[in-house]
């Protein structure tokens, strides 16, 4: 069945074969979707155009979430592919591992809390921003990921947790 022939989907977050974001890539394409996928360095971009190339996919963007500016650079690039947008899929979580690893008020820095909120959370709002446009009038959908860890505490999760619990709250806004 081709639930989503013809429907184009930007997958951000895509970080190996083993990801989520990869197994999402790969569902969507079975069901017929126009992928685009992002990467967010020249370090990372081949191994996101293997793992695409094996999908039949063939549009490749540079995104580096912590930029507003790629972002933007990002929609443009993808504006001059394809006439309109039906789904965003943000996979991205990051805080330094220094964060992650023992006890969350001894490890949480002030840099690391903003890095974990800037990544995992606020990308999602500097993608929907800039994806609106495009989505006009098409009844489409951003969908991201989150984890338990933001519901309640889970060992060396720690920062992460209030990453992904504002990253909720950001979903419930843009609803």
């Amino acid at each position: 069945m081709n639930l989503l022939k013809n429907k184009n989907i930007l997958i951000v977050g895509v970080a190996n074969k083993h990801s989520i974001a990869a197994g999402i890539a790969q569902s969507m394409s079975e069901n017929g979707a126009n992928i685009a996928l992002t990467y967010q360095n020249e370090r990372l971009k081949n191994n996101v155009e293997k793992i695409g190339q094996d999908l039949d996919i063939t549009t490749f963007l540079p995104c580096d979430v912590s930029s507003d500016t790629e972002i933007e650079e990002t929609f443009k690039s993808l504006a001059k592919e394809w006439d309109g947008l039906d789904g965003v899929i943000h996979a991205v979580g990051f805080a330094p591992r220094e964060e992650l690893d023992g006890e969350f008020v001894d490890v949480t820095s002030r840099e690391g809390f903003q890095v974990a909120h800037e990544i995992s959370s606020y990308s999602f709002i500097g993608l929907a921003k800039e994806a609106k446009n495009m989505m006009k009038g098409r009844n489409g959908s951003l969908l991201t990921l989150s984890y338990l860890g933001s519901q309640m505490t889970l060992p060396n999760y720690n920062v992460m947790g209030l990453a992904k619990a504002s990253l909720e709250a950001s979903v419930r806004y843009l609803a």
